[in-house]
């Protein structure tokens, strides 16, 4: 059996379970460069190098972060909501809310079932 973990209290989770993933793509901001003729031109070859002698004693990972940075968070219902509420801000270890929704209560009262999307509303209504 497939279980999951919250990212953000820890919760164990099954597999069936209701989870939100959260994707976080951290880049580098950058302008486009407009390139002109004078540039395509130019000998590169000192501004190359002296890029090289500045990184080449730095840990490859670093470089890397500097520019680029991917995130996959899964999240609990309750998480998910105090993340929704201030994703800049969410620290779940300051507590979460304990108001914690069943979904699935709540699709079965709307006549929906989790499994298979059946329809459970009773007969005659």
């Amino acid at each position: 059996m497939i279980t999951y973990r919250c990212d953000g209290c820890g919760r164990t989770l099954a597999q069936d379970a209701l989870r939100y993933t959260v994707k976080i793509d951290v880049r580098a901001a950058y302008d486009e460069l407009e390139v002109h003729l004078a540039d395509l031109v130019r000998d590169h070859r000192a501004e190359i190098l002296a890029l090289i002698e500045r990184l080449k004693h730095k840990d490859p990972r670093e470089i890397e972060e500097t520019v680029y940075k991917a995130f996959k968070l899964d999240l609990c219902p309750a998480c998910h909501r105090a993340y929704i509420r201030d994703p800049l801000r969410f620290h779940p270890e300051q507590g979460i809310p304990d108001t914690d929704l069943d979904i699935d209560a709540f699709l079965k009262s709307l006549g929906k079932s989790k499994y298979l999307g059946e329809d459970t509303t009773p007969s005659g209504e």
